[in-house]
């Protein structure tokens, strides 16, 4: 017999057809099912679906209405523009070195994180500049500079000088000479001569600006209190939101 031989008895193959066939079934019901939520769904109607822009309500943005900053001096350089520093004489970029917590440098081919600082704005032309680690440059007695102040005072404290062209700076220390950029790649405060601009000068660096903020508080900063105000009366007559500084 069927059993004795081996083969799959009739009562196993009607087993497996059974199965075979609920199996079918089963898909079947579930295609018929997701068809029919499709086409409920795309026969719905669609309600609009709306969203608020809250830049320039709630917070200041300078490329809604960039008129706001046109008054600032050195509107370029407001606080928490990053720059770069390159050395004319070493053609190198300026380096915090292990982004913060040591001197500074001047001999790196290219810039990325330790060689970009940030600006804390004083006024339009006096500046304190925090590097990659969050420390602030400095100046020490001897005149070398390091970055290892967790916050600024007067001995990280410097004015930042331009050319004509903007492109160009030197940057007072508070001791009254200028950063220069030495052949060993040191950076120090103590040039005290004055420039033509030129590539010989050891205390020229070419500047790049990376990034800057337009925001509310660089209105307040950058006009000061007394003038900020009715700059900002301008945004009350466009029903924008008024910063208060």
């Amino acid at each position: 017999d069927r059993e004795s031989s081996g083969l799959p008895s009739n009562r196993g193959q009607a087993a497996v057809r059974s199965s075979q066939m609920r199996s079918r079934l089963s898909r079947c019901f579930w295609l018929l099912l997701l068809c029919l939520l499709s086409r409920r769904a795309a026969a719905a109607p669609r309600l609009p679906v709306r969203a608020v822009n809250l830049g320039g309500w709630l917070v200041t943005e300078g490329w809604i209405l960039p008129s706001l900053f046109d008054g600032i001096p050195n509107k370029d350089l407001l606080d928490g523009t990053q720059l770069q520093f390159k050395s004319v004489t070493q053609n190198g970029y300026v380096a915090a070195e292990k982004g913060g917590g040591a001197g500074l440098v001047a001999n790196r081919s290219q810039a990325s994180g330790w060689e970009t600082f940030k600006l804390w704005r004083i006024n339009e032309t006096t500046f304190n500049l925090k590097v990659f680690g969050n420390q602030f440059v400095g100046i020490q007695s001897d005149g070398s500079v390091v970055a290892t102040a967790t916050s600024p005072g007067k001995s990280e404290t410097f004015r930042l000088v331009r050319n004509a062209g903007k492109d160009r700076m030197r940057i007072m220390a508070p001791n009254g000479l200028f950063l220069q950029a030495n052949k060993d790649s040191t950076v120090t405060a103590d040039y005290g001569k004055s420039t033509s601009w030129g590539d010989d000068d050891p205390s020229v660096f070419a500047v790049t600006r990376v990034t800057g903020l337009q925001g509310e508080y660089q209105i307040c900063n950058g006009y000061g209190t007394a003038k900020a105000k009715p700059i900002l009366k301008v945004k009350t007559l466009l029903n924008m939101h008024v910063p208060t500084c």
